[in-house]
């Protein structure tokens, strides 16, 4: 028997069967699982089976275009950071901080390409140009006084009684005294506290400030040439002195360095039927002892002549005689003298500073003559800005912590000590 005659008849129906069905194609299905793609190529490819073959194409080629972009990737990174390292080399570096800000941009480069070099910015501090508006708007209601006695200083009661003397026509807000002359040759604070006047100097400047400019005004008119204290005070605003007339002002000289003004007042007053309005004698700025001249101012133009007449005469008996004669007006110095304005160093601070304002701040430092030496000295100056200053009642500072609730402390030490002192009085207080 044959192996075909075996499978007769069944291997035709089969056979049959497979030829007559339809052509498809055999799908083959894998689980992840149990079979992984290997190869991201397979992946694209199972996924493409279903596209056209132009798309296909397509996705080909722009895959070859990146390939081509991203080859040399590498080489051009490693030659832009050479390029910055030469263009480091070349630039001066200027402090260490620029150092150190160099270094943190590269470092920031080389972690990235898109990030930018950081700058670093330098704050700048706030300045402004300190025109001292305060102490100018206190010089409109400050008033000069002068030839005031060294009592008002010594004694608490000369003082309330010089105050309630300058308080008739407003309220006053300080009191200053300046030009005092001293024995020992010490700061000015110790001498002041020590107490240690110039025993052949019985007068000093004082400067009244008000609360007021109103007050101010008048106090010139309403007090110049009053007696305090047996002492003729010389008052006159300090931002609108009174006029200055040559023709009503004699000029004395060969003076003792030691005369006080109040023997001078009243010796022309006893000549010159008590028409004197001023009496100033110059003196030194730092010792304050006389230079050996004053200027004397009248009421009237007739006063002049009566005073000359008095030339060649002596205040008291075998003192020095005195030499009077008209009050010149001071001659503007030449373009040739070289204390002429022209002749004077650009440099100068002055002129720097005048070149750095503008109109208005000029105005404000031309005022500055009214002001004290440490102002003018320091007016149109820059300053830092760094808050308000401490003024007089404002309140400065935090507390300490647990101040609110902090209580004192109590010792058997202290509770004893209270205890021997309420015993000693014959009182009994509790202690707390």
């Amino acid at each position: 028997m044959s192996f075909a005659s075996l499978f007769k008849g069944k291997r035709d129906e089969v056979v049959g069967e497979l030829f007559s069905a339809d052509a498809k194609p055999i799908e083959r299905k894998f689980s992840k699982s149990v079979r992984p793609s290997t190869n991201k190529v397979e992946e694209e490819i199972e996924d493409t089976e279903d596209e056209s073959e132009s798309e296909v194409e397509e996705k080909v080629i722009k895959k070859q275009k990146k390939q081509d972009e991203n080859y040399d990737l590498e080489a051009r990174y490693f030659k832009k950071l050479l390029d910055e390292d030469k263009e480091e080399k070349e630039t001066p570096v200027e402090s260490k901080e620029d150092e150190q800000v160099q270094e943190d941009d590269s470092s920031d480069s080389s972690d990235s390409e898109d990030e930018a070099p950081k700058e670093k910015k330098r704050e700048k501090k706030a300045e402004t140009i300190d025109l001292k508006q305060e102490e100018l708007s206190k010089a409109e209601k400050t008033v000069f006084v002068g030839n005031v006695p060294v009592t008002v200083v010594t004694s608490k009661a000369i003082y309330k009684k010089f105050k309630n003397h300058f308080s008739k026509i407003g309220k006053i807000s300080s009191i200053r005294f300046r030009s005092i002359s001293f024995n020992e040759t010490l700061p000015r604070k110790i001498a002041f506290a020590q107490k240690k006047f110039h025993n052949q100097r019985e007068t000093l400047n004082a400067y009244v400030v008000y609360e007021t400019k109103e007050s101010s005004s008048k106090a010139s008119d309403f007090y110049n040439g009053k007696l305090f204290e047996n002492f003729h005070l010389r008052v006159d605003h300090i931002n609108h002195p009174s006029a200055k007339d040559n023709k009503r002002t004699i000029f004395v000289g060969n003076l003792h360095f030691e005369e006080m003004e109040e023997n001078l007042w009243k010796y022309f007053n006893k000549h010159c039927d008590n028409d004197v309005e001023s009496v100033r004698i110059v003196r030194d700025s730092k010792t304050n002892i006389g230079k050996g001249f004053a200027l004397i101012q009248f009421k009237d133009t007739l006063s002049v002549n009566k005073a000359l007449l008095l030339n060649n005469k002596s205040i008291e008996e075998n003192s020095r005689k005195l030499r009077i004669s008209r009050a010149k007006a001071n001659s503007k110095p030449s373009i040739l003298s070289p204390n002429h304005i022209d002749n004077q160093p650009k440099n100068n601070k002055k002129n720097r500073l005048m070149t750095k304002l503008n109109d208005k701040e000029k105005t404000v430092v031309g005022r500055s003559k009214i002001l004290g030496k440490a102002d003018q000295a320091t007016i149109g100056s820059k300053v830092i800005m760094e808050g308000e200053r401490a003024r007089k009642g404002a309140k400065i500072g935090k507390k300490p912590r647990h101040a609110k609730n902090r209580k004192p402390r109590i010792r058997e030490r202290t509770q004893k000590f209270k205890q021997q002192q309420n015993g000693a009085k014959g009182e009994s207080k509790p202690t707390k």
